[in-house]
């Protein structure tokens, strides 16, 4: 008789704590269930009270009686408002490191291929910043010519974009040559080579030697395929060349890039370095070359 007690007080302890897992795990899922449902009804009532305020042709968000400033999404947009004035910004901004830009007539994030003051922009759609290589790779075949050297130069040095860092001094071994080590005038001359044509001497390459090859044009007149080369009286820190590809861009090996990279000519070079200079600044004054 004690031994059935036993057994039954066991099997019932058994029972109940099986009753009493279910019960927690119910409970659980309840609280998960409404502490979702209070975080997302609070968003939505959240967003909603935020409102955008014309006053005297400026824009502002408000939420409730508050003035909302810095990057805000509303409605699924994202907008940014000064953070010192909450007006509106729109247009090209640097947000987080990275390029941005604003619809001046909306004043929403755009993403996508965008032409800004004649030069092409990729904005992503995960972080609304440009994307360089992007751009160019979106209009890459408008800017095609119909010269195969140039085309097979250029795609040669296209294989390395961001694979091939910057070594002062390099490309001038065959070792170093095999191993994708350049700096800025040995890339050249070996793209180039790949390409059909021999500018320099490769384990002597330099831009002053560059500057000497083709024939000059215009500013104005540079086209797929032209070198860019910094003037003669250019300081260490701002010697450099470049293969112009069209439509604003330039293919390179530069410190500023951490090797091969596409940039635009408007883009700042090292701020650390040369200040606000572009891409576009640190060239026209120097020299442009036609290879083909």
């Amino acid at each position: 008789m004690e031994k059935r007690t036993r057994d039954y007080k066991k099997n019932g302890s058994k029972k109940m704590s099986k009753q009493g897992k279910v019960l927690i795990l119910a409970l659980l899922a309840f609280l998960i269930f409404f502490v979702g449902f209070k975080i997302y009804h609070s968003k939505d009532v959240q967003a909603s009270t935020i409102k955008l305020v014309n006053k005297s042709n400026e824009t502002y968000a408000y939420s409730g009686s508050k003035k909302l400033t810095g990057l805000q999404k509303i409605n699924g947009n994202n907008y940014y408002f000064d953070s010192t004035t909450g007006v509106m910004k729109t247009g090209l901004m640097t947000l987080d490191g990275g390029t941005v830009y604003f619809s001046p007539q909306t004043g929403k994030m755009v993403y996508g291929l965008q032409k800004i003051n004649g030069y092409y922009y990729y904005f992503t759609k995960k972080t609304g910043k440009d994307d360089v290589v992007k751009a160019y790779e979106a209009v890459a075949s408008q800017l095609k010519s119909d010269n195969s050297v140039i085309e097979k130069t250029i795609s040669s040095g296209m294989k390395l974009v961001g694979k091939s860092p910057y070594v002062y001094g390099g490309g001038r071994t065959d070792d170093s040559v095999a191993a994708n080590e350049f700096d800025c005038s040995s890339f050249i001359a070996q793209m180039f080579r790949l390409g059909g044509q021999s500018l320099v001497y490769q384990f002597a390459a330099s831009t002053s030697l560059l500057a000497q090859t083709g024939e000059a044009e215009d500013w104005s007149d540079k086209a797929r395929g032209d070198l860019l080369i910094t003037a003669d009286d250019a300081s260490e820190d701002e010697q450099h060349a470049a293969i112009y590809l069209g439509g604003g861009f330039i293919l390179h090996d530069s410190t500023s890039t951490n090797g091969v990279s596409i940039s635009r000519l408007n883009q700042v070079i090292n701020k650390k370095v040369l200040g606000t200079m572009t891409w576009g600044q640190l060239f026209e004054p120097g020299h442009v070359r036609r290879e083909v």
